[in-house]
């Protein structure tokens, strides 16, 4: 896919990810040249789940 889109400094990505259960998730994107991209989520801290979207109710079965 890179390639036919002609990205090739994306052919050289190493994707990682790193769990430990309730505690934490890691996700790692890095190249060989040095660049690194790294999200890290503590899993806790609970945070409450948002509204349902609009319209997510459906109508009652006839």
């Amino acid at each position: 896919m890179f390639r036919r889109a002609d990205m090739l400094a994306s052919t050289h990505n190493t994707w990682a990810m790193e769990i430990e259960p309730d505690q934490r998730f890691v996700y790692e994107l890095t190249r060989p040249e040095g660049r690194r991209f790294r999200v890290e989520f503590d899993l806790s801290k609970p945070v409450p789940l948002p509204p349902a979207p609009w319209g997510d109710q459906a109508p009652p079965a006839p």
